[in-house]
């Protein structure tokens, strides 16, 4: 992962995919598990990176880092994993 520190206005792209549709409708983050345990989301800093790791066809939203960190807080993650590598976003 990256050791690069994020700005909360830094925009990164965040893997996810569409949830429901309509009035409400919802974006579905994609998350995975550290080695410790934790949930994390996953950013990546440049979409090259992004299809280095999880593929060409993966889903993904840009928006400021603060932003998401306020979304995946709501859902109680805490952690978040910046360019992470294939292996780091499988487990």
């Amino acid at each position: 992962m990256s050791a690069e520190p994020l700005d909360d206005s830094r925009v990164v792209l965040a893997p996810a995919r569409p949830g429901s549709e309509g009035p409400e409708a919802q974006v579905l983050f994609e998350t995975r598990r550290t080695a410790q345990g934790y949930i994390c989301g996953l950013v990546f800093t440049s979409a090259e990176r992004l299809v280095s790791c999880l593929g060409p066809d993966q889903p993904w939203v840009a928006l400021p880092v603060g932003a998401l960190r306020e979304l995946l807080g709501e859902a109680g993650i805490t952690v978040i994993a910046v360019d992470p590598t294939t292996r780091e976003a499988a487990a």
